[in-house]
């Protein structure tokens, strides 16, 4: 049995949301095994009668107790909200790397730890020690489509690119996360990051004697994929939540969640007292490579096809004065770990591993020219309605280089939109076609988006400078977590989405 450890000067930890870094100690006790610690007699794993909303003040507080006691070290973040348009427009990233204007992400962002190696690109990315944890204490998003927590690791300059950017196993997601509630909206939670078993085990126990024993979920960064440590070489990681696409009457909740995370994040470490934090203190107990979810559950979108071809023709017989082309998306990104082992970088136009979700089929077209006068209908199923996905939609790209986000539609809003072409359909409702335009007298109505003309200014609306080739588009058909295998549907059971793209007859 391991002694008590000593007390350590307790660590404030800000109510705004804040992040800490924790690591074991050097003591003769911290070489035995992990210490037995005891929950707390009114600790609860699970309180079902939670109030959406609840903070989790008293849960950190008593978090902290328990840190203090097992002489663990740790240290403060915070929490950004990383809008990919606006950081290319300011210069921040070197592209935006086509992303879903619907879900920007809020990264927890990490101090570094005293004579580590710096970090790439301080403080969104950060290195672990191979005994460090990362733990995230908060409350859940909101009643939405789909949210997740997405751990990635990211190799290169964000401001200067390429990057190597792949997801770490699966994300934690609405359907697989651990609360203090029956539902996974507005409840506490906590997550644990960490490659080592041993700390991993004391963090679980020091949560649950804090009364979040049943609402806390293990997030593995397995050495055997990736190296950890805090010296130069090291790869650097990104924790990202994803929130897509607000449920009916939760508009104003989202953005509040968004504008002020009630997260608070952690760094810790077993504590050395050394000034050079940098050694472990704890002998490597890696982790395994968790299991990743099976994506098909055996049923596919392809009996639709023939509903499809008749969409696609009535689309083209509404417009008679333009000569049309067809592109199809396809598979751009490559899944992570596959991206890893080859080293495929994101580099525009070359879309390498993307930061592909494990959760999600993103294809994507080749980049369309989509001059003044033109317009594009993008149309295909809409795969939440068929079944094979919890949250969709279809995003319109532009810029070969800077790859930003112009518009983008979700399954909500394409829901019914089909009916404008395929009204005598029984099935209309499981398809979609919105209308992308740049033409001064086409298409109108509640299913069309009028673009800005290609002589925008994209970058003002950020107060950046730096330009953007709006005439050069490409679309990306996001598909997120099947119902029933909690993960990505396979692509081979999808219809793939297709973009008509209409320019006037000369």
């Amino acid at each position: 049995m391991i002694q008590h450890f000593l007390n350590r000067p307790r660590v404030f930890l800000a109510l705004a949301a804040t992040a800490l870094l924790v690591t074991p100690s050097t003591t003769a006790a911290k070489a035995a095994s992990a210490p037995h610690l005891k929950a707390s007699p009114t600790a609860s794993a699970a309180s079902d009668g939670q109030r959406p909303g609840d903070g989790t003040d008293q849960q950190v507080a008593r978090f902290e107790r328990q840190l203090a006691r097992a002489d663990y070290a740790s240290q403060q973040g915070s929490e950004e909200v990383f809008i990919l348009n606006q950081k290319y427009c300011t210069g921040a990233v070197f592209s935006a790397m086509w992303p879903n204007p619907q879900s920007p992400y809020i990264i927890s962002s990490l101090p570094e730890v005293p004579g580590q190696a710096p970090n790439t690109n301080t403080p969104r990315t950060w290195r672990i020690r191979q005994d460090e944890a990362v733990v995230l204490i908060g409350t859940t998003p909101p009643p939405v489509e789909y949210f997740s927590f997405d751990l990635t690791m990211l190799k290169g300059s964000l401001p200067v690119g390429p990057v190597l950017w792949t997801s770490v196993g699966d994300p934690v997601n609405l359907k697989t996360i651990h609360t203090r509630g029956r539902t996974p909206y507005s409840r506490q939670f906590a997550l644990v990051i960490t490659g080592n078993r041993r700390t991993r085990d004391e963090v679980n126990q020091m949560l649950a004697a804090s009364g979040l024993g049943g609402a806390t979920t293990d997030m593995t960064i397995p050495p055997a994929m990736f190296r950890l440590g805090l010296e130069a070489g090291t790869d650097e990681f990104l924790l990202g939540i994803r929130t897509s696409v607000p449920k009916a009457g939760f508009e104003q909740a989202l953005e509040d969640y968004r504008a002020t995370p009630p997260l608070q994040v952690f760094r810790v470490r077993p504590g050395s007292g050394a000034a050079d934090q940098t050694q472990p203190v704890y002998q490597p107990d890696p982790l395994r490579v968790p299991p990743l979810r099976t994506s098909g559950n055996g049923e596919n979108e392809l009996n639709l096809n023939p509903t499809l071809q008749t969409l696609r023709q009535r689309i083209i017989d509404a417009h008679p004065g333009y000569d049309v082309h067809e592109e199809v998306v396809q598979r751009g990104f490559e899944e992570s770990y596959p991206g890893l082992q080859n080293n495929l970088v994101i580099d525009p136009p070359t879309t390498g591993v993307g930061a592909l979700s494990y959760d999600a089929d993103d294809p994507i077209t080749d980049n369309i020219s989509l001059p003044d006068g033109s317009f594009a209908v993008a149309y295909g199923t809409n795969h939440v309605s068929t079944g094979q996905a919890t949250y969709s939609s279809i995003t319109l790209n532009a810029d070969t280089k800077a790859a930003v986000a112009v518009e983008a539609k979700d399954n909500v809003a394409l829901l019914g939109s089909a009916r404008d072409f395929i009204p005598d359909q029984k099935n209309a409702d499981k398809f979609y076609a919105w209308t992308f335009s740049r033409a001064d007298n086409g298409p109108t109505g509640p299913h069309v988006t009028q673009l800005p003309s290609t002589t925008t200014d994209f970058c003002a609306q950020y107060n950046g400078t730096r330009s953007v080739d709006l005439s050069t588009v490409r679309f990306v058909a996001r598909a997120y977590m099947q119902p029933d295998t909690l993960t990505r549907p396979a692509l081979s059971a999808l219809l793939l989405d297709r973009v008509l793209v209409f320019t006037p007859k000369k």
